[in-house]
């Protein structure tokens, strides 16, 4: 430091001049850099606390999406529950809880077996509140939603048209199936279903080549269901059933059919086992001119 001194003092006045100038220089320059690096940090560390701030925000309200949309979830949930568990107890479940469009009568079959074969039968079949979406063969006759087929007997049940070709019994379908509850019934194994659909409709009524047509229809759809919920309908004449589709079978001499059977199966998938009042019913008995008729729709 001293000798430092001492080259400055034994410097002229000029060089001494020079070096304060160039010494100042320096000394602006390095604070320039100072306040831009000083800047630079105030301006980075500022521009850290925004975007923490702004990222703080975002996730508050990310958070807060989150928590509504959680709690929406739990709503359609809670709601999607209630209205299985309401499909699953028979008294709960009635029509309002689904799409009457989706319940649609399906596959009803109409056998006839006459005494006295060679019989001209008028078979007259009006919906209400319904339409007809399938029949095989066609009705001779459509007016106000009133369907009415000619068919003649014969002595192994099969029926013929006025063309002379031969059916094994009338087929329809329809929409808009209004049933009413559930409060009795059957609650069924699916893998059970077969054998029970055999026990139940050999003791309602129906022969062997009835009862394995209904299973080989309706088994596929329900075997594979952890349980099905039954119901059996159109076996009281004033039933939803028999309202809501009404059948009249007559001979030429305007007689009705001496014995009526129609059997309706309303059905509903279910996760468990419910219990529920065991339906009742009389074993039907074939006398003369008889017509049995069976269909089923789901309920989903």
């Amino acid at each position: 430091m001293e000798q430092n001194m001492n080259n400055y003092n034994n410097m002229s006045q000029d060089n001494k001049e020079a070096l304060l100038r160039e010494l100042n220089k320096k000394t602006k320059t390095g604070n320039i850099l100072r306040g831009i690096g000083i800047g630079v940090f105030t301006a980075f560390g500022a521009t850290s606390i925004i975007m923490q701030s702004i990222n703080t925000h975002t996730l508050d309200k990310v958070n807060n999406n989150l928590s509504e949309i959680q709690d929406t979830v739990d709503d359609i949930s809670g709601d999607v529950f209630d209205i299985m568990e309401q499909g699953c107890n028979g008294s709960d479940f009635t029509i309002d809880n689904i799409d009457p469009r989706d319940a649609r009568a399906l596959k009803p079959v109409l056998y006839i077996y006459d005494d006295q074969p060679g019989r001209e039968v008028e078979v007259s079949l009006r919906l209400n509140d319904s339409d007809m979406t399938s029949m095989w063969p066609k009705a001779d006759n459509v007016q106000d939603n009133e369907y009415t087929w000619n068919v003649t007997t014969s002595d192994d049940g099969k029926i013929f048209d006025n063309s002379g070709n031969e059916y094994s019994y009338i087929f329809w379908e329809a929409s808009n199936y209004k049933y009413t509850t559930f409060d009795q019934g059957f609650c069924v194994k699916g893998s059970d279903t077969a054998d029970f659909l055999r026990e139940k409709l050999s003791e309602i009524g129906l022969t062997p080549e009835e009862y394995n047509e209904f299973i080989v229809y309706w088994a596929p759809q329900m075997e594979n269901n952890e349980y099905n919920i039954i119901r059996f309908e159109g076996l009281d004449p004033d039933d939803a059933y028999n309202n809501q589709y009404q059948l009249s079978v007559t001979d030429g001499e305007n007689d009705i059919a001496d014995s009526t059977l129609r059997v309706f199966m309303v059905w509903q998938a279910a996760d468990e086992y419910q219990e529920i009042e065991p339906q009742e019913f009389e074993t039907f008995e074939r006398n003369g001119f008889t017509v049995v008729e069976w269909g089923g729709t789901e309920v989903k």
